[in-house]
């Protein structure tokens, strides 16, 4: 082979190899963005879930003080909802008498378990979120009306 055709041949091999680079780096490139793009999609839907929750916490504890909502049904639910929100608030004095409704009912069956039970086995359980309710009602409504009055968290994205 003569050094002309090796020559060519290397200038050859070169080209190709910078076209491969480059089609990597473009790929690499675009991937990115989609990833990005992904991201930003998911802070969005993280940050709409956190607002919605917030949003939650008030129109129940307002359904609270309406009484539009058992006290004891509020609570489970302000329980799961702050858990997501700012669970540490739970640990605080004027709040915990939302966790302790809530692990003191969550052994109750609901829904279609509910529905499955016999009048005596309701009955109890009525019995004994009515005596929770009574013994906690004016701890429940301080909570509600402290969580009313709370300024939760701005949601902050992972970036």
């Amino acid at each position: 082979m003569s050094t002309n055709t090796l020559i060519l041949l290397l200038v050859m091999f070169c080209i190709a190899m910078v076209v491969v680079i480059i089609r990597i780096f473009t790929r690499q490139r675009n991937a990115s963005k989609v990833n990005q793009q992904r991201i930003e999609d998911m802070q969005a839907m993280l940050k709409k879930q956190y607002t919605h929750r917030v949003k939650s916490i008030d129109v129940i504890t307002r359904a609270m003080a309406d009484k539009q909502c058992e006290l004891i049904e509020g609570c489970i639910r302000l329980k799961q909802l702050l858990d997501h929100v700012e669970s540490d608030l739970l640990m605080r004095e004027e709040y915990q008498v939302i966790a302790l409704i809530f692990n003191e009912t969550e052994h109750m069956p609901i829904k279609e378990q509910w529905k499955q039970l016999d009048k005596k086995a309701k009955h109890k359980f009525t019995q004994h979120r009515l005596a929770l309710e009574a013994t906690h009602s004016q701890d429940i409504h301080a909570a509600a009306l402290a969580l009313q009055q709370h300024e939760f968290l701005v949601y902050e994205s992972l970036n």
